[in-house]
């Protein structure tokens, strides 16, 4: 497998990752962005990949734990080198298993970028890798339904997810959550959105289930839009209403 040592955060964050398969990029960054964070507590990144939403969170907070889960021995090995290579603020912990397999790892917080094609799904690839990072290995009532089992009563659960199957998404956690609030991103202010950052609450004084203002990510000369720029190069957050 051919790797590269990629730059995060302007440098800040180096990140092993293979040449030929998931790359992380902006959607991860972005996600990690949203997390609200609190002293101590215990933060899950599910199909955590190279690590780069637990490397971007632990950049920016101390006194937290995260504990990152991927399935592929690959990608797992990739993250725990770059954990040998970066020095952050709290400490992480990586470990090669699959999600499903996982229901003893309570959790103020979980926070993931996993696959979404269906597992019916005509794209797939001659690439393993590619397929690990994009083709569901469960069920989305099946992967909630896990996200409850490892996520405290008065726990957050932070996704990013396909647009175009947010009612899916919405009917699901309507049914276990308090509070679930949709942030539509759309590449340019003239395209309609293809993904959304959604925030779901445990628990609260009361239901919410808004959708809000979408999040614009370029301009129409396809650089970044300011904030955006501010959270890839200097880890700023994305302050979600």
């Amino acid at each position: 497998m051919e790797i590269s040592l990629d730059n995060f955060l302007d440098g800040k964050i180096k990140i092993y990752q293979p040449k030929n398969g998931y790359r992380a990029g902006i959607d991860a960054v972005l996600l990690a962005s949203c997390v609200q964070v609190f002293k101590k507590c215990k933060i899950l990144d599910i199909g955590s990949g190279t690590g780069v939403i637990s490397f971007f969170i632990a950049s920016k907070y101390k006194n937290v734990e995260i504990v990152g889960i991927e399935k592929n021995f690959k990608y797992y090995s990739l993250s725990m080198r770059s954990l040998r290579l970066n020095k952050v603020k709290s400490k992480i912990k990586f470990f090669n298993k699959d999600f499903k397999h996982i229901s003893n790892m309570k959790s103020d917080i979980i926070v993931s970028n996993p696959p979404w094609f269906r597992q019916n799904s005509t794209y797939k690839s001659y690439n393993s890798l590619l397929n690990d990072a994009k083709i569901e290995s469960l069920k989305l009532d099946l992967w909630i339904e896990k996200v409850l089992i490892n996520l405290n009563s008065t726990g957050e659960y932070y996704t990013i997810f396909p647009y175009r199957r947010i009612e899916e998404m919405i009917k699901i956690l309507r049914n276990h959550f308090k509070s679930v609030k949709i942030y539509p991103v759309s590449s340019f202010k003239s395209k309609p959105p293809d993904k959304a950052i959604i925030l779901a609450k445990r628990s609260g004084k009361e239901s919410n289930f808004n959708e809000y203002n979408r999040i614009i990510t370029h301009r129409k000369n396809k650089s970044f839009m300011k904030n955006i720029n501010n959270i890839l190069k200097k880890g700023n957050s994305l302050s979600l209403a």
